[in-house]
């Protein structure tokens, strides 16, 4: 039967429940429209004694092969992650031969789509050796500071781009950088959040405090990403030293930040570790607001998601945040300090009305414009456009 195959850089699973939980939502969405996904998501091989020396080696050596999810067929092929990356150790390369190993599984595909800048260097070295067509997306910040970062490879890039036959950008910022980089137009498709399934798990603010034990009365400040120091971990932690009480700081996600951030936070900051999204939208539901205050962004899914259960937001001017947040739709800090962010957070419980309003504008603008089922329709059209044999597997 006719597939798509999908490469990407991870997708959840049980031991990582939010790693790429946007890859989730969007395939599980294309299921239900009718077409056969594949995931491929090369993970590095872990070697004894490397899982015995660090987490992150243990927690590669746990992920599963092979798994399905509601529908999605889920590979994951072991390859050597070596020094590096992704200059003179050209990591594609290996990330591609991983791929190709496991074609029997995906043998039937139709077109290849590569997500990210270094996976979809492995989805055209894949498609070329296929000759099958290529989709590319691009998520996020990689795409911004590849040429600064790896000029090598520069040239690699703009010729996976120009051999697309489509790109697509989830922010209209990412949009412009793929014209100024390879004079390709790239297609603006916005990552989107499954609305009806966020509603569904919501509940109410108090009792969601209660289960997940919350203080009752605090302002509770939220975040919910990757623990890594890009994400202006260690100054949200201090502005929520500085500002005290009734502030209270909880951290839902995990990294290599999360040692260095349980030494440094007092007790107005709470490290839960990383949920599963059903368990994050608790944790969304008990908050009185989410801080992303990022160095480097793409257009993250946590926001789309606070906007859909209509929890205000403040965050940081980068990537496509300012887009998402235009015309007061939540507050854009001025800078990333704790000092920018005691005064965004003093702003908020200083005017609790006009944080509602603001969430509430970001809510409408988040169901009219990022929703799963729009984008994974519209990525159908994508797919059938390149590849018209593409069609609904028989019910």
């Amino acid at each position: 039967m006719s597939r798509v195959l999908w490469v990407t850089s991870s997708y959840p699973w049980v031991g990582d429940p939010v790693g790429g939980i946007f890859f989730g939502t969007q395939a599980r969405m294309l299921v239900r429209l009718g077409l056969e996904v594949t995931v491929v998501s090369p993970t590095p091989v872990a070697p004894w004694p490397l899982p015995l020396l660090r987490r992150r080696w243990r927690d590669y050596a746990a992920v599963p092969s092979t798994g399905t999810d509601e529908g999605v067929l889920i590979l994951r092929p072991r390859y050597p992650n070596v020094p590096g990356q992704p200059s003179w150790s050209a990591p594609d390369r290996l990330i591609a031969r991983a791929a190709a190993r496991v074609r029997p599984s995906w043998s039937e595909a139709r077109l290849i789509h590569g997500h990210y800048s270094l996976v979809g260097l492995a989805a055209w070295r894949l498609a070329r050796r296929t000759g099958l067509p290529l989709v590319l997306t691009f998520h996020g910040d990689d795409l911004n500071r590849w040429p600064e970062d790896h000029p090598e490879r520069l040239a690699d890039l703009r010729s996976a781009l120009r051999a697309a036959a489509a790109v697509t950008a989830v922010s209209a910022p990412l949009v412009e950088r793929i014209r100024s980089l390879a004079g390709v137009e790239a297609i603006h498709l916005p990552l989107g959040c499954d609305h009806e399934r966020l509603a569904r798990a919501a509940i109410d603010r108090d009792v969601a405090r209660q289960a997940l034990g919350i203080p009752p009365d605090a302002v509770v400040v939220l975040f919910v990403g990757l623990l890594h120091r890009t994400k202006g971990l260690y100054e949200l932690s201090e502005a929520l030293q500085r500002a005290g009480r009734p502030f209270y700081g909880v951290f839902v996600g995990d990294g290599p930040e999360r040692p260095g951030l349980a030494r440094q936070a007092g007790p107005s900051v709470d490290l839960r570790g990383a949920q599963p999204n059903d368990e994050v939208v608790r944790f969304m539901c008990a908050a009185d607001v989410l801080v992303l205050p990022s160095y480097r962004e793409g257009l993250p899914t946590v926001l789309v998601e606070a906007g859909s259960l209509r929890l205000p937001v403040i965050a940081s001017r980068v990537g496509g945040i300012p887009d998402l947040l235009a015309e007061d739709r939540g507050m854009l800090l001025t800078d990333i300090t704790p000092d920018a962010i005691v005064a965004s957070l003093r702003a908020f419980v200083a005017d609790r009305e006009a944080a509602r309003a603001r969430a509430s504008r970001l809510r409408d603008h988040v169901l009219r414009y990022h929703s799963t089922a729009q984008s994974a329709s519209r990525l159908l059209e994508i797919y059938r456009s390149i590849a018209p044999d593409l069609r609904p597997a028989p019910a």
